[in-house]
């Protein structure tokens, strides 16, 4: 995959090939390269790790395309993901998204 890009976000493969970086926001105007980011990731099968810690934005709609790419893939681990995301899954999974894996802290 080459990285994919808009003004508004961008998703770059993490060195050694570890994943994904997301730094921007995803929304409406972003959805389709969030899309195809998270199809990327999970074509590869598990394990699937995002790096979300320059994640600005993600709407509700981003939020379901990540849970249902978490259940293809499961698990798929996110990596410091903004507050507001957080608060989000945990509205709509309020027993916590079974196939997502959260961790605060950057892993080497």
């Amino acid at each position: 995959m080459s990285d994919l890009h808009t003004s508004q976000l961008r998703v770059v493969r993490l060195p050694g090939g570890g994943g994904l970086r997301v730094i921007g926001a995803v929304d409406l105007g972003t959805r389709e390269i969030w899309r195809k980011a998270l199809e990327t990731a999970t074509a590869s099968g598990p394990p699937v790790r995002l790096d979300l810690s320059e994640l600005s934005f993600i709407d509700t709609r981003g939020t379901s395309m990540l849970i249902a790419a978490a259940d293809a893939a499961a698990p798929l681990t996110i990596t410091r993901p903004p507050r507001s995301l957080r608060r989000v899954l945990a509205v709509l999974c309020p027993d916590g998204p079974a196939s997502l894996v959260i961790e605060e802290q950057e892993t080497s």
